[in-house]
């Protein structure tokens, strides 16, 4: 390996100037040998992968994992009656609409991380084209290309609601929304040690406690409440400049948009203000992506590195 100072000098000052004359070099070269005897050899420092790190077999792993979950969806979409809708939409129209869809997802995503309501994927694809009763054909071709293309599942939920009494019950019976979220399927090692940036860290972190403080609460917790124990952690209502997370109740706001929480009014409750009190549950991103085994993992992971930082001080 060869030092910075083995640099030609053009490299080292620019092509503007000559360098030193050839006498200078040498007497500076022995210079340095002499400095350098007895010490380690100086190592360049070069930034590459592992042999282990690049083996194919890992590779391999993650695209069985992708190829496995793109089969599901290929195998969804050979379930329709394709030659019933190939006669109501020409091959570049409906290649148009499936990228119109993509299109809807990929902003949707990366504008606030909020779901799709399976509605609004049918409102646009009507203002498209003429044609009806599109939409599952349309919505089962873009999963299939999210996977093989992005490595993302399109995936479908029924979008959660909070419990309700008295006459909120009136409309529980029927079918909850559809809502399409993207999610990576990239296996979870994959995506930690490739896709997931240092600055995302405590935004998950964030989430996970929140969800666990509401799961460990009963799955509903008042919204004072909540904030008493973010504070007690650290983070208060009224911070706006937090060092991670910036303002702290736009913080929570996006976790509700984006459906990992419900608030709702809490009827007959007031907050400490004596305004209206609201409460949060845990809605279906929460449940689909963490679920309940996700969430005492979490929590049970806590509690361990409690028990080992109070026995490493005693």
């Amino acid at each position: 390996p060869r030092d910075a100072d083995d640099a030609p000098a053009d490299g080292r000052r620019g092509r503007a100037s000559a360098g030193p004359s050839g006498s200078a070099l040498d007497a500076k070269a022995v210079k340095r040998e002499k400095s350098q005897k007895g010490k380690a050899p100086v190592v360049e420092a070069v930034i590459e992968l592992d042999e282990e790190e690049d083996d194919d077999e890992f590779n391999e792993q993650n695209d069985a994992d992708i190829a496995q979950m793109t089969q599901a969806y290929q195998t969804q979409l050979d379930s329709f009656d394709a030659a019933a809708v190939i006669t109501r939409v020409s091959a570049e129209e409906r290649d148009a609409l499936v990228a119109e869809v993509m299109r809807l997802m990929l902003f949707s995503q990366y504008r606030d991380g909020a779901p799709v309501l399976r509605a609004d994927v049918s409102k646009l694809i009507s203002s498209h084209s003429n044609a009806r009763g599109l939409t599952s054909w349309i919505v089962a071709q873009a999963q299939v290309k999210f996977m093989s293309i992005f490595g993302y599942e399109m995936k479908e939920l029924s979008r959660a609601t909070a419990k309700k009494t008295g006459a909120a019950r009136h409309n529980l019976d029927a079918d909850p929304p559809k809502v399409y979220v993207l999610k990576s399927a990239l296996p979870a090692a994959a995506r930690q040690r490739w896709v997931d940036r240092p600055e995302d860290h405590a935004a998950r972190g964030f989430c996970m406690t929140v969800c666990a403080l509401v799961h460990m609460s009963g799955g509903t917790l008042p919204e004072d409440r909540l904030w008493q124990h973010l504070e007690a952690m650290g983070l208060r209502r009224d911070d706006e400049a937090h060092p991670k997370l910036g303002d702290a109740k736009a913080a929570l706001a996006r976790l509700i948009k984006k459906r990992y929480l419900i608030r709702e009014k809490l009827h007959g409750a007031t907050n400490e203000a004596g305004g209206d009190a609201y409460g949060v549950t845990l809605a279906e991103r929460a449940k689909d992506e963490i679920g309940v085994d996700g969430v005492e993992k979490f929590v049970a992971g806590i509690m361990r590195g409690a028990e080992d930082g109070r026995d490493a001080g005693d």
